[in-house]
This record gives structure tokens, C-alpha cells and sequence, in this order.
């Protein structure tokens, strides 16, 4: 099984060229099934199979899309790129959500001695 890196480059075709900007569909055997990816403009696409279908090499002989080979490590390496990176940032408090912690809180009104001999 091979690993090939396709990518739509109907966007850097002339503005009045017949496929500028084209969605191009590609036609793959996924196990028994035949399955359909889109690929917009300036998009890449991964697909692991043992021969490159034929809907991909007709787009290739058309300049409508490059196709690259690459192996597991430059793959994981792209997976890896794509993952979004946490980052944390140190949480600062204003004034206003100070006063809101203090507000939230239930006041109880503490009887005492004298309060009860004024009423």
C-alpha cells in the first residue's frame, strides 16, 4: 500500500481557463466499495492505496492536479503539523470579577441580644 499526496491546483490555472477554481472529484476502491472525494481549489488530499486509480492519473494528464508518493515518517510529520497546539494562558482577574465573587455570596443576618430587645 503506498500513501500519495494530491493536491488541487485548478487555482493557479489562467483566470479565463476552462477549469479555473473546479471542485474536482476523485474516484477511489475502498476495500469492496467505490467511494468519491471532492477536492476544492489549493486543497490536498491523503489517500493510502496500492495503485493510483485511474479517475487520478486522467486529472494528472490534465495538469488539473500534482500528485507526490511519500512514505510513513513524511506522513506522520503532516499529521503532526495539523493537530491544533493547546496553549495555556495564565488567567487574570479584573476588578469586576472580583466583585462578582463577593456579591454572589448569601448574607445571614446574625441575631443578637439587642436586636431582639429592640423589636
Amino acid at each position: 500500500m503506498s500513501t500519495f499526496k494530491i493536491t488541487n491546483i485548478t487555482n493557479q490555472a489562467g483566470k479565463r481557463d476552462f477549469k479555473y477554481n473546479s471542485i474536482l472529484d476523485i474516484e477511489y476502491v475502498d476495500g469492496m466499495s467505490k467511494k468519491t472525494a471532492k477536492i476544492r481549489p489549493g486543497d490536498t488530499m491523503f489517500l493510502t492505496v496500492s495503485t493510483l486509480p485511474l479517475s487520478v492519473q486522467r486529472l494528472k494528464l490534465q495538469n488539473l492536479i500534482t500528485v507526490v508518493q511519500i512514505d510513513a515518517a513524511e506522513l506522520a510529520k503532516v499529521i503532526d503539523a495539523m493537530k491544533p497546539k493547546v496553549v495555556v494562558l495564565p488567567s487574570v482577574e479584573t476588578d469586576e470579577e472580583k466583585n462578582a465573587e463577593r456579591k454572589s455570596g448569601k448574607r445571614r443576618i446574625h441575631k443578637t441580644a439587642d436586636s431582639e430587645a429592640d423589636a
